[in-house]
């Protein structure tokens, strides 16, 4: 059985633009954090309904490609998470340009 990669389209849909971003996926230069090395982070702060609930998900990516994903709790401590269960469900809508994809037929 093949896994579906987790694409940045996925990831907007479920979670919409992400608050804050740093570095960009043209950036050359790769940093770590978490024990993981990027390019580009995505940055979410979560909505808290118990004072428990996490505050923040972090999303890293390596040029169009997903790192990992975290999220950080409410005490500070930040936890790997597979956002491949979060996401399921979800279909991955490619870009088609304009006039591709649509047959037309004339009779």
């Amino acid at each position: 059985m093949s896994v579906e990669p987790i694409r940045r389209n996925l990831v907007v849909q479920r979670w919409g633009t992400p608050q804050t971003t740093s570095g960009s996926l043209n950036e050359p230069r790769e940093r770590e954090e978490h024990g993981v090395e990027f390019n580009e982070k995505w940055v979410y702060r979560l909505p808290r309904v118990e004072p428990d609930d996490p505050r923040e998900r972090i999303v890293y990516w390596r040029r169009y490609d997903f790192v990992a994903s975290f999220v950080v709790g409410a005490d500070g401590r930040v936890t790997r998470e597979d956002p491949a269960v979060l996401l399921a469900g979800l279909r991955s809508r490619g870009y088609l340009p304009s006039g591709v994809g649509a047959v037309r037929t004339t009779d």
